[in-house]
């Protein structure tokens, strides 16, 4: 038996019996999992996925390598141009500069491009004077000489060389006063008429030392444009070794006018140039081979002939005559140089003198510039 009586359970149909409230308080927390005791687990990459990798970042570092690359191309590129550009830019400035520095001056300004000077001169344009009214100019290649077709009615000295800038002349060319009919000086060789005897040329011989000065040569002005004077035919005697024989050649030939020019330039050569008109072309052709052959100037009494080869370019109807000293300087150059130029009914004679030496251009160029104003 025990001391406690047993607890009536409820039966069928009855009400529970209501239990006492719990008291107020806390919930109960639930209870913490445990930690656990091991790592989750991390898959390996494969080898497939580790090549697959390398070969991604591989081909990025070739892009950004090939996009630095071509950036640096770019830029490369761009200064080059730049570069490029500055040097056509340069060469064009200068090409144009070097042009127009060129093109500007006289070629003959320019150091280095100057044509090395061999002697001959500067002469202003050749220009012919005027003719009286109604006349024509001479026709040297007509065969009917004496019929007065070939004859020089021009002022006889207009057709002088012009004094060249190396001795003072001008380089302009001349302007020729209204043609008037030649006045000769008194006591001059002859008349203007074709029947004037060798009685009326000057029987007085001039002395040896007669020049142009003497004889009325007007005195060329600084700018070579002063004509020079009639003289007298007789004033070509005192260039000569033989005057008399000469003299005798005028009267039977009866020389009706002369004229003549001289300069002496720069280099020392001087340079005189005596014209002598005639009535007819015979007569002044008879004039022109006998004082070729016989006459001998003081200034070369002992000239030879010279030869040329530059002949065949004088103009037609013009004969030349070129002769030069035996006397030397330098390198074999003549002293003296004469020509004789026969032009129709006038005659030239052409002395050229320098006791360092004619220049054989200078020579040349001035036989052919006055044969050129004689044709």
């Amino acid at each position: 038996m025990t001391d406690h009586a047993a607890t009536p359970q409820p039966g069928p149909g009855s009400e529970p019996t209501p239990q006492p409230a719990p008291e107020s308080g806390p919930a109960p927390q639930p209870a913490a999992d445990p930690a656990p005791t091991t790592a989750p687990t991390v898959e390996e990459p494969t080898a497939e996925e580790q090549a697959l990798a390398a070969q991604a970042l591989a081909a990025q570092a070739l892009a950004a390598q090939a996009a630095e690359e071509q950036a640096a191309h770019r830029t490369r590129r761009r200064k080059a141009a730049v570069r490029w550009g500055c040097a056509v830019l340069v060469f064009a400035l200068a090409g144009t500069g070097t042009a127009l520095a060129v093109t500007a001056p006289e070629r003959t300004d320019i150091p280095g491009l100057a044509t090395a000077g061999d002697g001959r001169y500067t002469f202003p344009p050749l220009a012919l004077p005027p003719l009286p009214s109604g006349k024509a100019a001479p026709n040297l290649k007509d065969k009917a000489k004496d019929k007065g077709a070939a004859v020089h009615l021009a002022d006889l000295r207009h057709l002088l060389l012009p004094v060249p800038k190396e001795a003072g002349g001008s380089v302009n060319p001349p302007v020729f006063p209204a043609p008037t009919a030649p006045t000769l000086p008194a006591g001059s060789a002859g008349s203007a008429s074709p029947t004037a005897s060798p009685s009326d040329t000057p029987s007085g011989t001039p002395s040896a030392t007669a020049g142009p000065s003497a004889s009325g040569t007007a005195t060329v002005g600084p700018e070579g444009a002063a004509p020079a004077n009639w003289v007298s035919c007789d004033a070509l005697l005192g260039d000569l070794q033989n005057p008399a024989r000469m003299r005798t050649l005028l009267r039977q030939n009866v020389c009706r006018a002369a004229t003549v020019r001289e300069w002496t330039a720069s280099d020392g050569t001087s340079t005189r140039i005596r014209l002598m008109r005639f009535g007819t072309s015979a007569e002044a052709w008879d004039t022109f081979s006998r004082t070729r052959s016989e006459i001998q100037l003081k200034a070369a009494p002992d000239a030879r002939t010279a030869p040329s080869s530059a002949d065949g370019e004088l103009p037609d109807g013009v004969e030349v005559t070129r002769k030069e000293s035996r006397e030397t300087a330098g390198k074999d150059v003549p002293t003296t140089r004469l020509a004789f130029v026969s032009a129709s009914d006038v005659v030239a004679v052409i002395t050229m003198t320098n006791p360092r030496g004619v220049p054989a251009a200078a020579f040349r160029q001035v036989v052919d510039l006055q044969s050129d104003l004689l044709a």
